[in-house]
């Protein structure tokens, strides 16, 4: 399957609330180049099955459904994960692509966390890089999911898969960022470029994208506390990314 697809992965709690984040996917990029993977029980809305993208049931991976080994098995070598809680503005993607050009063989972002020489490796002492506050591609340790990021699956070691055993309290930006080949660095790239005349902004988190049940709200009310096993567990793979020692 040739082109880049855009991949997501949704749950009950949201299934229904999706359209505005749909919308903003279809109005720029081809229906038939978006895959959506979700549980093989999860009933979806008609606005979703009518819409022409692919739908592909898994086993239940929670996040990490965004890379399913079933979208290597369908033979897409190049996709853009994106979350099911955002709009994204027009020209996210093609900008992507752009930048993807420009840095062959390293996966490009519109968001990611840096630790300074000084941290330890707890989550929330990392520093946020947001596209469209940088001018130049910045190295990061980690990307972060709603900040979309472009990969190929040749970019992955082969122990990428299975997941971890418990994946809906481990972290899929950290897991992904620590199995990427060392020869793969992950940028944040600027979305300032001239041909959107400085105005593209970031993706629009929606209002049920901190609700309670998020996995942003459990994750922050337990301390980060997996979040941070995450990081320890493949510490030296993450801070390779920068070329520097925390």
């Amino acid at each position: 399957m040739k082109g880049t697809y855009i991949s997501f992965t949704t749950h009950e709690a949201r299934v229904r609330k999706i359209d505005p984040m749909l919308s903003s996917l279809l109005d720029q990029w081809p229906a038939d180049r978006v895959v959506l993977t979700v549980a093989h029980n999860l009933k979806l809305p008609a606005f979703v099955k009518d819409s022409g993208i692919h739908i592909v049931r898994s086993a239940d991976y929670g996040a990490f459904k965004k890379h399913s080994p079933l979208y290597i098995n369908l033979g897409i070598q190049q996709y853009i994960i994106v979350d099911d809680d955002a709009i994204f503005p027009n020209g996210w993607f093609d900008n992507l692509l752009n930048w993807s050009r420009q840095l062959p063989g390293q996966v490009v972002c519109g968001r990611g966390r840096i630790w300074n020489p000084k941290n330890t490796l707890h989550y929330p002492d990392s520093k946020v890089i947001h596209a469209e506050r940088v001018g130049e591609p910045v190295p990061c340790h980690i990307y972060v999911g709603i900040g979309t990021a472009l990969f190929r699956t040749d970019f992955f070691e082969m122990d990428v898969f299975p997941y971890p055993e418990n994946p809906f309290d481990y972290s899929d930006d950290i897991w992904f960022s620590a199995k990427l080949k060392d020869s793969v660095k992950i940028y944040v790239v600027p979305y300032c470029k001239e041909q959107y005349h400085g105005t593209l902004g970031r993706p629009t988190e929606l209002e049920y994208a901190r609700e309670n049940h998020s996995r942003w709200k459990k994750a922050r009310a337990n301390g980060f506390v997996a979040k941070d096993a995450a990081l320890r567990d493949h510490r030296s793979t993450i801070l390779r990314r920068t070329g520097k020692e925390v």
